[in-house]
């Protein structure tokens, strides 16, 4: 019998939930005492408390492979000047960076690292390794302007590239609250839940083959692109949008810059290695022709989510139920 494809999606996003997840309480609260003990540490440098980030914040994080991140804003600091803050994007980087290896009590912090714009702690929790990203960013343009209005940050890039060294840039503009903002409200939420399924799909492909593939962020800009792109033309069902959102992938990946909404001047697609590109189209077009051929492969390339699947306990309840025996009754 051919797999129903809707209701295969529909389960998958079911048994991918985030909340699903039997620690989530613990890392949200993990990631609250973090956020206030950055707060707390950088009372005086701080242009406004922590904020939430990344995936978990803008609902399209999924329970397999995920972390909770935050943003810390700083003040900057304007050369020879007694003001707080930070003059130097990198000093401010390194500051984090050192608290957290160096200062921050926590005997579930088992690695601090540096990674591109972020710094990485990874906890074991309940015997479980949690992965949260801090983000640091000072405000722009200038001292006192991070407000309601101007959430705009610079952030340091830790360069790990041949590419960004050639480049030789060290700093990047951004805005953490458009990026949480750009998949959110009613009005959003088929976006959200093609690019949990695309998520899906990207775990699954890269615990089958390995490699590198597009990145998340990268995938949740295009998903609202495409979606904007044929907002007079949506397709019905889940299959339907994740089909459509995989084309316009395939077909924008190699040859069109995917540029950050918060700032023209960023070109995200650059941070994308050309291998992973390739990469990212070819299994998309291969995904979509086998779909649309047997139904079937939907379970192949978009898993459901055996450890969270209720059904799988309703139906051993109902197999070690007892059976009445109705022989009595003639």
């Amino acid at each position: 019998m051919a797999t129903d494809k809707q209701t295969h999606l529909e389960k998958v996003l079911e048994t991918n939930h985030i909340n699903k997840h039997a620690n989530i309480d613990k890392y949200v609260a993990k990631k609250n005492d973090v956020k206030t003990a950055l707060n707390q540490k950088f009372t005086k440098e701080k242009a406004g408390n922590s904020i939430d980030s990344g995936s978990y914040a803008k609902c399209t994080a999924i329970n397999k492979k995920f972390d909770i991140d935050c943003c810390i804003p700083f003040l900057k600091k304007e050369p020879n000047t007694n003001q707080n803050g930070f003059l130097n994007l990198k000093d401010m980087f390194d500051a984090v960076y050192d608290y957290f290896k160096d200062e921050y009590e926590d005997d579930e912090l088992i690695d601090v690292r540096k990674q591109r714009v972020s710094i990485g702690l990874l906890f074991e929790i309940d015997g479980e390794e949690f992965n949260m990203d801090v983000v640091p960013g000072r405000e722009r343009p200038n001292n006192g302007d991070y407000n309601e209005n101007n959430t705009d940050l610079s952030l340091y890039i830790n360069s790990r590239s041949t590419k960004e060294d050639e480049k030789g840039s060290t700093k990047v503009k951004t805005n953490i609250k458009k990026h949480v903002g750009l998949l959110q409200g009613e009005g959003r939420k088929h976006e959200r839940k093609v690019a949990k399924l695309l998520k899906v799909w990207k775990t699954e492909r890269k615990a089958q083959k390995g490699g590198k593939l597009i990145k998340s962020f990268m995938m949740e800009l295009y998903t609202k692109e495409s979606f904007d792109k044929n907002s007079d033309n949506i397709p019905h069902g889940l299959w339907g949008k994740v089909k459509m959102v995989m084309n316009h992938i395939v077909d924008n990946i190699e040859s069109n810059d995917l540029v950050d909404p918060a700032n023209s001047s960023n070109v995200i697609s650059d941070a994308m290695s050309d291998t992973a590109k390739s990469s990212t189209k070819s299994d998309m077009k291969k995904t979509i022709k086998e779909v649309d051929e047997d139904s079937d492969k939907i379970k192949f390339y978009f898993p459901i989510n055996e450890d969270y699947n209720d059904d799988d306990e309703k139906n051993s309840s109902q197999a070690a139920a007892p059976q009445l025996n109705t022989s009595k009754f003639g």
